[in-house]
């Protein structure tokens, strides 16, 4: 499938928006990761008197956050590939419009096509609370991969929490099915001491073995690999660990934990050896049996938001 791009006009009005801001500014990968391996992509930087945070054009995908005084929350691995059309490893990449592996057509790309492309700034406000509001927006036309037209849009409130609320509209004469997660990856200091409350006693789906049922023991610990799903979970959860983080949500009712161990992050290019001593995945979404129904020329919104505590 082809992979959009910025064209001239699109580059020209985020230009324009960014100079009416003095909280964002332009640069690119190359620049502020010089380290990094790939061709390079656009990002927006967010400065205020709050809070830092990093923005790839690709994905509408935040990398990095952190209150002034507080602790980084996000993990970006070293090992990223700012390539065009590569999914970026670290942060809070949207999967959409499906999560994971397309369970009607596996052959599909993994996690949607959202994240690998670009998204336009739609608008840029400084609130009065002293926060940042980005709307991001992308289109879709019917394709090979999803054969529906639909468009989404991505609000993210940047503050003393990071909010990232997602609106799905279906521009189809169709009805479909989406399913889709904020994949955030947060940074810890210590695997083996962090955990994930919140969970306990509840029932997830271990991906391991074909998601089968099993029942969650005591809080959430990574002792192992660890790759599940836990549907219908209302409640907020935490990360008990240096930072501690707190991740709250409306209509997002599957959490996914994963941490692909010590094994698997070998072999995995854009993670490395020993880097999965350093994040965590805990998600919020609509996934698997939770996938949302959307009737044509309708919307679903959700939000999910995560901060320091």
């Amino acid at each position: 499938m082809h992979i959009n791009t910025p064209d001239a006009a699109s580059t020209q009005r985020l230009e324009q928006l960014v100079a009416k801001t003095d909280f964002l500014r332009l640069t690119t990968s190359n620049a502020h990761y010089p380290n990094a391996m790939g061709a390079g992509l656009p990002l927006l930087i967010v400065e205020t008197a709050l809070c830092s945070a990093v923005i790839s054009l690709q994905g509408a995908h935040l990398l990095e956050f952190k209150t002034i005084e507080g602790d980084p929350l996000l993990w970006l691995s070293p090992n990223c590939d700012f390539t065009p059309g590569v999914a970026l490893r670290g942060g809070v990449p949207l999967c959409l419009p499906w999560f994971g592996v397309n369970q009607a057509y596996p052959d599909k790309p993994k996690h949607g096509f959202a994240r690998n492309s670009f998204w336009e700034l739609g608008g840029a406000h400084l609130l009065s609370d002293g926060a940042v509001e980005l709307e991001f927006l992308f289109l879709s036309d019917a394709n090979e991969l999803f054969p529906y037209d639909f468009s989404a849009e991505l609000r993210i409130t940047l503050g003393t929490s990071a909010k990232l609320e997602l609106t799905i509209n279906n521009t189809d004469t169709e009805d479909f099915d989406c399913s889709w997660a904020m994949h955030n990856y947060h940074r810890i200091s210590s695997l083996t001491d962090v955990q994930v409350l919140g969970l306990a006693e509840r029932t997830y789906l271990d991906n391991f073995e074909n998601y089968a049922a099993k029942h969650q023991s005591g809080d959430v610990s990574f002792t192992g690999p660890v790759d599940r799903v836990y549907p219908a979970i209302d409640n907020s959860v935490r990360i008990s660990g240096s930072p501690s983080i707190e991740i709250t949500h409306s209509d997002c009712p599957s959490v996914v934990v994963w941490n692909p161990g010590q094994e698997a992050a070998a072999k995995i290019a854009d993670i490395g050896e020993g880097q999965e001593q350093f994040y965590i995945c805990v998600e919020r979404g609509a996934v698997l049996s939770e996938k949302w129904h959307l009737t044509a020329g309708t919307s679903k919104s959700a939000w999910m938001e995560f901060k320091q505590v």
